[in-house]
């Protein structure tokens, strides 16, 4: 972790030093004292977008180093539980939290990662199909299961990320109802 803390500001010197955003404006009022810099609006999001671009792209560099082809699993999750909070009726969104959550949770440990050989037996079983697919299938995901990243067990330290999940699903529950709030709060 030391490394990365490291790296990732390095990284993204690097990626903003390859793909520069425009420079910063100078105030047209104050011509006297040569202008001086400010950031304009438009600055402003094109770093923000710049910084947004490189960092998704460093979490799922990240994500798959970390968790091999298990990182698919992770974003499956991760993208249902941002479907619940933005999807859902309004008065669903904490209750379908809560039990997707802790059904993640319970998920997680019983069927222990959800082996990918273990989801082709699965979907072989619900349907009808030859022998020689069904090896093939399962020889497939067992090689996708061979590639488990650093950490290979994913879903046990995906318990502090469900944690998190609730929590930002609640915080976007809350923020709906403080739309007309002062413009001033960030």
């Amino acid at each position: 972790m030391g490394l990365l803390v490291i790296f990732h500001p390095l990284l993204r010197r690097l990626y903003e030093t390859l793909r520069p955003t425009s420079e910063t404006s100078l105030r047209p009022d104050n011509k006297v004292n040569g202008g001086s810099t400010y950031t304009s609006v438009a600055d402003g999001d094109a770093r923000m977008n710049q910084r947004a671009s490189f960092d998704y792209g460093f979490a799922l560099i990240f994500l798959s180093a970390l968790h091999g082809f298990s990182a698919l699993k992770v974003i499956l999750i991760l993208y249902l539980n941002f479907s619940i909070a933005t999807r859902l009726p309004r008065q669903f969104v904490p209750a379908a939290t809560w039990i997707f959550n802790i059904g993640t949770l319970f998920a997680n440990e019983l069927c222990a990662g959800y082996k990918f050989a273990k989801i082709a037996e699965f979907i072989l079983s619900a349907g009808p199909g030859s022998i020689e697919k069904g090896t093939e299938l399962q020889n497939w995901g067992k090689w996708l299961d061979s590639y488990g990243g650093i950490m290979s067990r994913w879903e046990i330290l995906f318990n502090i990320t469900v944690l998190r999940l609730i929590s930002y699903n609640l915080d976007y529950y809350w923020s709906l109802n403080r739309r007309a709030g002062s413009p001033l709060e960030v």
